[in-house]
């Protein structure tokens, strides 16, 4: 039951990091598939950074909650 917390902090935490940094074309790879709602606009990229940046401090706060649950479950 423990682990649910931080798998889901950790995997946040990959896809934050892939998608601000555009890890091997992450980022090109979402604005060229159907999840882009907005093909063609210039501001894409500024957003995929902001939902990038929240998904980092989302996982990073969602894996400190995993480790501070496992040590005290």
């Amino acid at each position: 039951m423990f682990m649910f917390p931080l798998f889901l902090g950790m995997v946040s935490l990959a896809l934050g990091l892939a998608t601000r940094n555009n890890y091997r074309g992450f980022r090109d790879w979402l604005v060229k598939s159907p999840v882009n709602i907005a093909p063609g606009d210039e501001r894409v990229s500024d957003v995929f950074n902001k939902v990038g940046g929240n998904a980092i401090r989302m996982g990073i706060f969602m894996t400190i909650f995993g480790v501070v649950f496992a040590i005290f479950s």
